[in-house]
């Protein structure tokens, strides 16, 4: 669900409570304004790993805090089920590809994959750093002409690019321009094309109406329900990947 927030519609109000102890996992509560709320509402986010208060114009923070407090059984079987860090450290086993790599140690500055090894050189305080952007490099190495190859079929070309994003694995602009999650490249490649289709799609229609649907399947080679299943079942856990805490 997304939110329309009103900043600034009570003076000085703070944008997080203090962190909750859930099990000995420090959890963030953000706190939200939404003119629109007509009741206080909680969110458990298990991507960002924190809860969204969100609260109607002229409810008082104190009211926001008593439903935190009423609700801290909910909270904690909402947090045991969130995924939990897998920081890149040597030794850690990643997901790739579909597959797994194991961090090591290796010589040089560089980072080489040896089969199932991902050999990471240098200082290990820097190793987290290196990892990430050998992940992003491979992820727009495999994304940018899949996504060219299959807008070519189309007669449509765009520009590529990967981020971060937390609420969606892919965007299409009017502009043409495509941004993807980096993390796509830790599932299989069957659900990176998914992903890949269904923005390309965009390109000839710019809504979810029955005929993007129709396209993004034929461009996929078939209905995309089983990965967006995988993608739902599994997403939450890869932006915790890389992740400390």
């Amino acid at each position: 669900m997304l939110f329309r927030v009103t900043p600034k519609l009570v003076r000085g109000e703070p944008r997080f409570l203090p962190p909750l102890d859930v099990a000995g996992r420090r959890v963030e509560v953000e706190v939200r304004r939404d003119a629109r709320a007509r009741r206080l509402t909680l969110r458990a986010d298990a991507v960002r790993g924190t809860l969204r208060l969100t609260l109607s114009p002229r409810a008082r923070l104190a009211e926001g805090a008593a439903l935190i407090a009423a609700n801290r059984n909910w909270i904690a079987a909402q947090v045991a089920q969130w995924p939990v860090p897998l920081p890149f450290v040597p030794g850690a086993v990643i997901p790739f590809d579909g597959g797994t790599l194991t961090l090591s140690a290796g010589p040089g500055r560089g980072v080489v994959r040896d089969g199932y090894r991902l050999l990471v050189g240098g200082d290990p305080a820097v190793l987290p750093g290196r990892v990430t952007r050998w992940l992003k490099a491979r992820a727009l190495a495999d994304l940018a002409p899949a996504t060219q190859a299959l807008a070519a079929t189309l007669g449509k070309t765009a520009a590529v690019r990967v981020g971060d994003p937390a609420a969606r694995w892919g965007s299409c602009a009017s502009t043409a321009r495509i941004a993807y999650s980096w993390r796509l490249i830790f599932g299989p490649a069957a659900v990176r094309h998914s992903v890949v289709a269904h923005e390309v799609a965009h390109l000839i229609h710019p809504n979810h109406g029955r005929d993007f649907w129709a396209l993004a399947a034929a461009l996929n080679g078939g209905d995309p329900a089983p990965q967006r299943r995988w993608l739902k079942a599994h997403g939450a856990a890869l932006h915790w990947v890389g992740r400390a805490a």
